[in-house]
């Protein structure tokens, strides 16, 4: 089983599913490579496999799972996935991901959703300002913030990380039909440039908040920023519950949850899946246990009450989760009937991997001031025009 979970909460993660994979009678053995679905990633998988590595199966998030199906490597779980319902309790949005010309080709394992802005509570308290449910209410806060000598946005040096929060100000700004068209249908006639110029101009405020050293930490040392009272936001996925539960955290007394402003009513989404390799040693038989493993009702509670995610299934009950976990249990199941449950765009959930890291390009060279909010709407358009018309399903 090869993953990209590295972190001290993702190891805890990982600990889960050997746990249940072990229990149904599975041997294990793990592959770990830092890079969050990201190409540095893929390239390690790829070394992995061509020196002959016995890799059963591997983490994967978005469309790269369709880009190694249509090379022919994964294994058909149709069979399972019929025997098992998964049709009627996967939320529409991730059925769209792993599937692959209509047939299951990936097992979701749960549904982290990254429209959300993480709350040093005590922080918070201090400063004595309301919980932000618009943007101009999310500027006073962060003024304030910045007014008592704190950091006010916590975030690191990844282009992922200002992408997860340019989707964030996108739906924030354009709404959810807006994103909708933009980013998941890549409809060019979406782009008006004085919205996107408007997005990016947000980004810009955005960026006037955070530190001078976050070019210098990961996402997870600024997690630890906010954490250690440091730093009073970070807009971040829900994996963020799963370090702050690592280290003991208790919900709202060190940390709170809230939806970023103005994006109330949607859920942008990253599933984590599973793939399983065709031309593995494993028998359809071990192939289908392990499936059914990863889709089980309790292993999904356990690892979503450990990584801070919903469940990848709208059947598992709320009970024993904390409060951030039912309120993203609830919106997932919102979200899936409204059909505002819809791909990240940072996390590879929205659009094909060339499109995902032509974005990263733009909004990163934007983050760094080297394109203006101007020149960066005007590259965004580019980017989704050259895209537009390309077929989701190849």
């Amino acid at each position: 089983m090869a993953s990209w979970w590295v972190s001290e909460g993702e190891a805890a993660s990982l600990a889960v599913i050997q746990r249940h994979v072990e229990a149904r009678g599975l041997g294990w053995r793990q592959h770990v490579s830092p890079g969050s679905g990201t190409s540095r990633y893929w390239n390690v998988l790829e070394e992995w496999l061509a020196e002959g590595r016995p890799l059963s199966a591997s983490q994967a998030i978005g469309f790269d799972i369709r880009d190694w199906a249509s090379r022919g490597m994964l294994a058909n779980l149709d069979a399972i996935a019929k025997e098992e319902e998964w049709d009627e309790v996967v939320p529409h949005g991730i059925q769209r991901l792993s599937k692959y010309k209509g047939h299951w080709v990936a097992v979701p394992i749960n549904a982290h959703s990254t429209n959300w802005l993480w709350v040093n509570y005590p922080l918070f308290s201090r400063l004595g300002m309301p919980e932000p449910d618009t943007w101009d209410d999310l500027l006073k806060l962060l003024e304030k913030a910045k007014d008592e000598g704190i950091i006010p946005l916590a975030i690191g040096r990844e282009p992922w990380e200002h992408t997860l929060l340019f989707e964030c100000a996108a739906a924030g700004t354009g709404g959810a039909e807006f994103y909708r068209r933009a980013f998941l249908d890549l409809d060019e006639g979406a782009l008006e440039q004085g919205l996107v110029e408007e997005i990016f101009r947000r980004m810009s405020v955005l960026r006037s908040f955070v530190d001078p050293e976050f070019n210098f930490r990961t996402w997870d040392e600024a997690t630890t920023l906010l954490r250690e009272g440091r730093a009073l936001l970070q807009v971040q996925g829900s994996w963020v519950l799963g370090e702050f539960r690592h280290h003991g955290l208790k919900p709202g007394q060190e940390y709170s949850c809230l939806r970023f402003p103005d994006t109330q009513g949607m859920v942008l989404f990253n599933a984590d899946q599973y793939f399983l390799f065709k031309n593995s040693p494993l028998s359809d038989e071990v192939r289908a246990t392990l499936a059914s493993a990863l889709m089980g009702i309790e292993f999904q509670a356990e690892l979503s009450t450990a990584t801070g995610a919903a469940p990848a299934r709208v059947d598992v009950p709320r009970e024993g989760f904390d409060p951030c976990g039912r309120r993203s249990i609830t919106d997932m199941r919102n979200a899936n009937m409204r059909r505002t449950m819809m791909g990240s765009i940072a996390m590879g959930n929205a659009n094909p991997a060339p499109v995902k890291e032509a974005i990263y390009a733009v909004v990163n060279e934007h983050f760094l001031g080297k394109l203006t909010d101007r020149e960066a709407a005007h590259r965004l358009r580019e980017v989704i025009s050259a895209a537009a018309g390309a077929d989701p399903e190849s």
